[in-house]
């Protein structure tokens, strides 16, 4: 038979335990709310659990358990410090965290951490440094051994012999900034000053240098200043005055920029045996040495006529033949015409009785003239040539630029005012006599007696559309 709980027995128990009922008894399996008088937190413990535990505050509970934790921790590390010789002098902030430590043996303050004595049984740099027969610094040695070494500290030791210390260099009185183990090795304190009594010492006179640029082909222009500064001379093989440094042609480089790449595209070169498969292969027969993958290679086509491809078109499969590959007739009659429009003229060939004129009309150009001409080879170097007279020799620029005429000759025209056709015409005549081509005047058909007064306009484009609605553009031919 359960025995009946007295609620003042009870709250004798809950107090003993440090709770203040807030309530009276509720019951031994149910939530007591009281105030724990330690924390002052409110908390409902049950009143059985209290009895058999002794305990209400489950924080109070778990601070008490991790506080003493954290004394047996600290116990243990204290322990593990004094046995690599390190005397605490702050409590214990963590395994891995820095803790402020006197080592017994040197007397210095130091700050390991407890795993890395776990790990390495010391912590002190400076005293494993001593055993393992490295020299030790200290502030004072450090700074004594920099003066003896024409050195002034500008700031205190660094506390490492690996750091760069700024120091003044009392011979030449630069600032430089060595590290005291670099200067124990050996080295020496200014790299400038080195680098100078290096130079001095491989100082010679201007005829045994001389000599050596002689035999690489360079003939000195000037007397000779240095064994690394650059030195005028001009190469016996291509004439070109180059100025190399006596250092880099002692070590084999040639002097000359311009000759090496020579030299280095001749190794680089194919082979002429391939080179000439390859053409053979698209049926040409190469009819001159071999020079290069992106030069004009002068060939006999199999259709008999003389092109002039290059290996990487051939190679890509395009531009073997122009007379067999072309829709332009480069062996057939042709046509040279002019046409205009309100801003500029524009110079073309095209097959004779196409439709390439056409073309242009319904893009607002006017015809101003046209000649036929034998083949299309002359059209076409008659085209180029007026073309070079306008940029060459005049220095126009063209009227219109691709965005303009997308993929129709932009290229190929000019300013009305610097080029009316009379004056196109005139040199093409010119131009016709100089090529040894038959008189074109009995074929000159002209259709343009004054300037237009449409502008081009691209095909399809939003501008053409409104021009035409709006009857500004008449187009022939639609």
């Amino acid at each position: 038979m359960t025995r009946k709980v007295d609620p003042a027995e009870a709250a004798l128990i809950m107090r003993a335990a440090g709770c203040v009922p807030l309530v009276p008894y509720p019951g031994s399996g149910v939530p007591w709310p009281c105030i724990h008088e330690p924390c002052g937190a409110p908390i409902a413990p049950l009143y059985s659990n209290v009895r058999k535990r002794g305990r209400a505050c489950r924080r109070c509970a778990d601070e008490k358990q991790g506080a003493n934790r954290r004394a047996g921790l600290a116990h243990g590390a204290e322990s593990t410090m004094r046995a690599a010789q390190f005397e605490p002098l702050d409590p214990y902030p963590g395994a891995d965290k820095p803790w402020r430590c006197r080592h017994e043996p040197c007397g210095q303050v130091r700050t390991p951490t407890l795993n890395t004595v776990r790990r390495n049984g010391t912590a002190c740099r400076p005293c494993w440094l001593s055993q393992q027969g490295f020299t030790v610094w200290s502030a004072e040695s450090a700074e004594t051994y920099f003066r003896d070494h024409g050195l002034e500290p500008l700031q205190p030791y660094p506390g490492s012999s690996s750091v760069p210390w700024p120091a003044r260099h009392t011979i030449c009185g630069r600032v430089v900034t060595p590290r005291l183990a670099n200067l124990a090795a050996g080295q020496g304190p200014c790299r400038e000053c080195g680098q100078e009594a290096t130079h001095t010492a491989q100082q010679l006179n201007h005829d045994e240098a001389a000599a050596l640029m002689r035999r690489a082909g360079l003939e000195p222009l000037e007397q000779f200043s240095g064994v690394d500064r650059p030195w005028r001379c001009r190469h016996g093989r291509c004439g070109r005055e180059v100025s190399p440094t006596y250092t880099n042609t002692k070590r084999g480089q040639g002097g000359c920029r311009s000759c090496a790449a020579q030299d280095a595209s001749a190794r680089l070169l194919m082979p002429e045996p391939t080179a000439r498969a390859i053409m053979n292969a698209s049926r040409l027969e190469p009819l001159e040495p071999y020079r290069g993958s992106n030069k004009p290679w002068r060939c006999r086509h199999a259709c008999g006529r003389t092109v002039t491809p290059t290996l990487n078109n051939v190679a890509a499969g395009r531009g073997i033949c122009r007379y067999c590959n072309s829709a332009f007739p480069y062996a057939g009659p042709a046509t040279l015409y002019l046409v205009a429009d309100r801003d500029a003229v524009k110079i073309g060939c095209a097959k004779r009785g196409g439709t390439r004129i056409d073309e242009h009309r319904r893009r607002a150009w006017q015809l101003a003239w046209s000649l036929d001409v034998p083949t299309g080879d002359d059209a076409y170097n008659l085209e180029q040539a007026v073309i070079a007279w306008w940029r060459d020799e005049l220095g126009l620029s063209p009227a219109y630029t691709s965005d303009h005429m997308p993929q129709w000759g932009a290229t190929e025209t000019a300013r009305w005012e610097d080029m009316p056709p009379d004056s196109v015409l005139a040199r093409v005549e010119q131009l016709a006599e100089m090529l040894g081509l038959p008189p074109l005047r009995p074929h000159l058909t002209r259709y343009l007696e004054e300037r237009p007064a449409s502008a081009c306009t691209p095909l399809g484009s939003r501008d053409r559309r409104r021009a035409v609605a709006s009857g500004q553009l008449a187009l022939p031919g639609l």
